[in-house]
C-alpha cells in the first residue's frame, strides 16, 4: 500500500546511522553532504517507511502533513 503523505526526517535528531537507507532505500538516501534526505516520489510505500520509523534509533522520522 502507498501513502499519500511524505515522510520527514528531523535532521537535528538524526544520528546518521543509515538504518532508514538500509530498510527503505527506495525512499531515503544519503546526500553528497552526508545527510539523510527523502527521495521525491509521487507516493511512498507505507511498510518500508513504517519499518524505518520503527527502527530509527534517533526517533527522527515521521509521516508529514
Amino acid at each position: 500500500m502507498e501513502h499519500p503523505k511524505k515522510p520527514i526526517v528531523d535532521l537535528s535528531e538524526c544520528i546518521l546511522c543509515g538504518v532508514c537507507v538500509d530498510v527503505a532505500p527506495m525512499v531515503f538516501q544519503m546526500n553528497s553532504s552526508g545527510y539523510i534526505e527523502v527521495i521525491d516520489l509521487d507516493a511512498y510505500p507505507e511498510e518500508p517507511v513504517n519499518d524505518a520509523i520503527r527502527n530509527c534509533p534517533g526517533q527522527c522520522i515521521e509521516w508529514g502533513a
